[in-house]
């Protein structure tokens, strides 16, 4: 067979089945191995002739459970798919949607309204929908049956279920009170469960809210440079600039580091910084002064907030602040001053108080004509009893003044050279209290020193350098003790005089007070001696009375006093009876009913505490004018 031949037998269309069975040839090595006899032939048949095919019994089962589980994998994929595609469909996350609408700017206290719109887009509903509106507790919500407040910054909206393609709005009220430029925050969340969802989704919104004006004028002014313990003095102003009254105002001052409070007026409410406005109608205003002196080095920068607001579920709600700051500078001269011996000193009505100013030349240049200067303005002084060794006293301006003609070295004060001026006046023996406000008195020294020789900052009239001192008045305690054996509140026993081996009672009156000044924690001990024995009764009779038999001392708590009482109002008083039964040396004598009674309390201005002791108490009681001249003595 000629290749060609060959070549058309391979490539026809139909191709012969037996192709390999070829024609033995003389070219077949199988023949010629088989002539020679090197090859042993043995029958096979041919691959290319035919193929075995089928499958033995154990193939069959292993692929008909193999294809039993795919079918099931298939199956199962599918279902996985088809609930998905459905749960897909009916709800998707994007599809609930939260937004508000209102006011971006604000004017402070003014009622603003805001529209929370929700939507759901999805075929399913939503299980449990809550809407939690969050603010800050500067934003104050208006009263509404469409939400409830969970807290001061959280109201909440209750939704329950929101079915497929449902939408809803509400209204949501309130007041922004804060300062002029506060940049306030209004965010809405819709929290819900989609059905068919066993997990929790929210969808969020937010506004901000700018406020750009206050209802409350807050003003604050100070120096903007001092020496270092001169007296400072901040004035406060404040007005209501809106058209609303506004109830239950306050006003806060956090004082810088290094102020020393001395006084205010009016006083403080509470501390020595929140005072209680109250009420405070459309365009009503106030002013409030407040005396101290600062402390600190040079170059420190001293800053004062004042705050006013309104307290909220015991939060303070801040309507408007400001501030000020005032840099503490070096002075050429310095100037300090004791009173008794002590920078900081507290009095008693009728002290005498001895003042020593000190001062010094710490630059390095003379200084001529200085000057030294004391403002010395209280209304509890005694200024006739002024001792000023030398200087002059302005009546008007109560203003001492000492020149170089009083202490002839300040007429050139050399380079590191000082000296000392000293006077003494007393505080009044009688202070008129009567009013409430008559209390917490304060005498307030200042010390200024100048000379022309040095340019400063400080002021125009070139005062280099001052020092402020204050002396707070003690309070009076107030202790009364009397006895009576007829009294209208007690009804007592025994013969009068009394008698050897035989009872006789008696009724103790204690009465207490606080003249300029609160106290606290006020508290009377009485030592009855022995033999002397205090039967019970008492008035009124639900007093805070302990008696110890063992020691025999008997302690009144009274607690809280406030200032003026037994000037303005009654004394506090307690009465409790006591008996007598007197042994036979006590014949011809007065029995002693009260060995000692001290009134002791802490005073709330100066944070000090105080004391008083009465003397003794017999049965010669003068106080009652139905015992006669012998009716106090022992009869056997």
């Amino acid at each position: 067979m000629s290749l060609s031949e060959i070549k058309n037998s391979l490539y026809e269309k139909e191709a012969k089945q037996n192709l390999s069975a070829h024609a033995e040839s003389e070219f077949d090595a199988k023949v010629d191995s088989v002539a020679a006899g090197k090859v042993k032939v043995v029958e096979t048949e041919d691959v290319w002739v035919k193929n075995k095919s089928g499958l033995n019994e154990k193939n069959r089962k292993i692929l008909k459970t193999g294809s039993l589980i795919a079918g099931v994998i298939i199956g199962i994929t599918l279902i996985l798919v088809a609930v998905y595609q459905i749960r897909k469909s009916s709800f998707n996350e994007s599809r609930v949607v939260v937004s508000i609408d209102g006011q971006s700017e604000a004017k402070s206290g003014k009622l603003l309204t805001y529209e929370i719109s929700y939507n759901n887009n999805n075929w399913g509903s939503l299980k449990g929908a809550v809407l939690r509106i969050t603010h800050p507790e500067s934003f104050k919500p208006e009263e509404s049956l469409q939400y409830r407040e969970e807290s001061p910054t959280v109201s909440v909206v209750n939704l329950d279920d929101l079915a497929g393609h449902a939408t809803g709005k509400i209204i949501f009220g309130g007041r922004a009170f804060a300062p002029s430029g506060t940049l306030m925050f209004i965010k809405a969340d819709l929290v819900y469960t989609p059905a068919n969802f066993n997990s929790q989704f929210s969808a969020n919104a937010q506004m901000g809210i700018n406020v750009i004006s206050t209802p409350m004028s807050l003003e604050i002014m100070a120096p903007q440079n001092l020496a270092s313990g001169d007296s400072l003095d901040y004035q406060i102003d404040y007005k209501n600039i809106g058209a609303e009254d506004f109830e239950n105002i306050r006003l806060k001052v956090d004082f810088q580091d290094g102020f020393i409070f001395s006084k205010a007026n009016p006083s403080p409410s509470e501390g020595n910084n929140i005072w209680y406005i109250g009420h405070l109608s459309a365009g009503e205003e106030g002013k409030i002064i407040v005396n101290g002196k600062l402390q600190g080095t040079e170059g420190n920068i001293k800053k004062t907030v004042v705050q006013i607001g309104t307290i909220n579920q015991g939060q303070f709600v801040n309507y408007n602040e400001n501030d000020v700051s005032t840099e503490i500078v070096a002075s050429p001269l310095v100037i300090t001053q004791t009173v008794n011996g002590t920078l900081e000193y507290n009095a008693d009505a009728g002290e005498s108080l001895n003042f020593e100013i000190q001062y010094k030349n710490k630059s390095d240049i003379g200084l001529k004509n200085v000057i030294v200067k004391e403002v010395l303005d209280s209304q509890i002084l005694d200024y006739s009893t002024l001792d000023m060794a030398g200087g002059s006293f302005d009546t008007q301006t109560k203003v001492i003044e000492w020149k170089s003609i009083d202490y002839p070295e300040l007429a050139n004060l050399a380079p590191g050279k000082g000296g000392s001026i000293k006077f003494s006046v007393k505080v009044k023996n009688v202070i008129p209290v009567q009013t409430v406000n008559d209390k917490n008195f304060v005498i307030s020294g200042i010390a200024r020193i100048d000379s022309p020789d040095i340019a400063t900052s400080l002021d125009m009239n070139k005062i280099i350098a001052g020092n402020r001192i204050d002396i707070k008045l003690k309070s009076k305690l107030i202790l009364d003790v009397k006895g009576y054996y007829s009294d209208l509140l007690i009804s007592n026993f025994g013969p009068i005089p009394p008698i050897v081996g035989q009872s006789t009672s008696y009724t103790i009156h204690l009465k207490v007070g606080s003249v300029f000044n609160d106290i606290t924690d006020g508290r009377v001990e009485v030592i009855l001696p022995n033999g002397v024995v205090m039967t019970g009764k008492m008035y009124p009779e639900d007093s805070n009375l302990d008696y110890n038999e063992r020691s025999n001392i008997l302690v009144w708590n009274v607690g809280n006093v406030q200032a003026g009482n037994g000037a303005l109002n009654s004394l506090r008083e307690v009465s409790f009876q006591v008996k007598i039964k007197p042994s036979p040396n006590q014949a011809d004598y007065a029995v002693e009913l009260i060995k000692d009674v001290s009134f002791s309390a802490k005073d709330t201005f100066i944070k000090k505490d105080l004391k008083i002791q009465s003397g003794n108490k017999t049965t010669m009681l003068l106080e009652d004018k139905s015992i006669n001249m012998l009716g106090w003595k022992v009869s056997k």
